[in-house]
C-alpha cells in the first residue's frame, strides 16, 4: 500500500475512533447504557485496527504522525457531533433584580415549564428563575431571557438525571 494512502488511513480510522470514544465517554456520564456500550465496541474496534497499522511499520514516521493528529482531530470532531446531538437537559437559572416576573412569563410563554424562587442578592432583593429544559431548547430560552432583561445573570448546568416535570411538545 502506498505510504500516504495508508497514513491517509490511519488519520481517518484514530479520527472516527476517537470521535466515537469522545460519544461513548459522554453516553456514560448521561447514563446510557447501551449506546455507550455499542459507540465502546465500535471505537476499540477501529482502534486495534489503527494501531495494528503503526505497529506493524514503525519505522514509517507518516504513520506515527497520522495515528496522533487523528487523535486530536477526533476529539475536536467528538465534541463537535455531542453539540450538535445535544443529548440530554440542561438547568438554565436567571437571576434578575427587577424583570424576575417578566422573565418567568414569556418563558412559559414560550412553552417551558419555570420555577420562580427569590434571594438576597449583595444590595437588594432578586429573582431567580429557573426552567430545565431539553438541551436543544437552551437557546431558545435565553433568547426568550435577552428579549426581557438582558442584564439578567444566566448560568447553564447539564442536568445530570431528570425524573418528573413539565416538558414543550417536541416540534419537528
Amino acid at each position: 500500500m502506498d505510504i500516504l494512502l495508508e497514513a491517509a488511513l490511519i488519520f481517518s480510522l484514530r479520527v472516527l475512533g476517537i470521535a466515537v470514544s469522545t460519544l461513548a465517554t459522554l453516553m456514560t456520564v448521561q447514563g446510557r447504557k447501551f449506546y455507550a456500550a455499542v459507540a465502546g465496541f465500535v471505537s476499540a474496534l477501529v482502534y486495534v485496527v489503527a494501531i495494528g497499522k503503526v505497529v506493524a511499520n514503525l519505522s514509517n514516521v507518516w504513520n506515527v504522525l497520522a495515528y496522533s493528529a487523528g487523535f486530536s482531530v477526533g476529539t475536536l470532531v467528538g465534541m463537535a457531533c455531542e453539540q450538535r446531538l445535544a443529548l440530554g437537559f440542561a438547568e438554565v437559572r436567571l437571576i434578575s433584580t427587577e424583570k424576575s416576573e417578566v422573565l418567568a412569563d414569556t418563558i412559559r410563554q414560550a412553552g417551558f415549564g419555570v420555577t420562580e424562587l427569590y434571594g438576597h442578592g449583595r444590595e437588594n432583593v432578586v429573582g431567580i428563575v429557573e426552567a430545565i429544559v431539553p438541551r436543544k431548547s437552551v437557546e431558545a430560552v435565553l433568547e426568550a431571557a435577552r428579549s426581557v432583561d438582558e442584564k439578567a445573570i444566566v448560568t447553564v448546568t447539564e442536568a445530570r438525571s431528570v425524573q418528573r416535570g413539565y416538558w414543550r411538545p417536541t416540534r419537528r
